[in-house]
């Protein structure tokens, strides 16, 4: 069937030799027909477009330090946060120095002010941006911890010795 209706369609399309065509415009070709692109038919000037200037990317200078230290966000993590009907409290650790600061709204920071405390979250503010931190799951361990598959030291890595307990006469184990 398919077949049969690319096959009529072919010879619909199929003018007989020497007949005209149907539209004596298809007769030529677009390259011809320079009046539509000089005076568009659809365009209230009937003016072409004015052609659009290419302008060369500008290079790209190093952002210097001041605009650096204005999109940096702030160097804490929430690691607790006290909320009551009178009072708000942050604690923040500085990632740079561990350093824990107990903060309160309005308080500073190394240029961030403390905006909001909520339960989880703490918003900071600087040079009119907002910031927000959200608590940590866990928080990181400190930089003395002990890391996961180091050996331990001698005394402590040994098992301590089992007890004997004496019960009615017998020896055994405690548990």
């Amino acid at each position: 069937m398919r077949r049969m209706m690319g096959l009529l369609a072919a010879l619909l399309t199929i003018a007989p030799v020497g007949a005209e065509p149907r539209n004596p415009l298809d007769a030529l070709p677009l390259d011809a027909l320079t009046a539509t692109r000089e005076r568009p038919l659809f365009r209230p000037t009937r003016r072409p477009p004015a052609p659009v200037p290419v302008v060369a990317p500008a290079p790209e200078s190093p952002p210097d330090a001041a605009s650096v230290a204005v999109t940096a966000p702030p160097p804490f993590d929430l690691v607790g946060a006290v909320v009551g009907r009178d009072t708000a409290i942050a604690l923040l650790r500085n990632r740079t120095t561990n350093q824990i600061l107990r903060l309160r709204p309005g308080d500073d920071a190394e240029g961030w002010r403390v905006a909001t405390i909520g339960s989880r979250t703490v918003a900071l503010e600087r040079d009119g941006r907002t910031q927000s931190l959200a608590l940590l799951a866990t928080p990181p361990p400190p930089a003395d911890a002990q890391v996961a598959g180091e050996p331990q030291p001698a005394e402590s890595a040994a098992a301590p010795p089992v007890e004997a307990k004496r019960i009615a006469g017998r020896t055994r184990p405690e548990r």
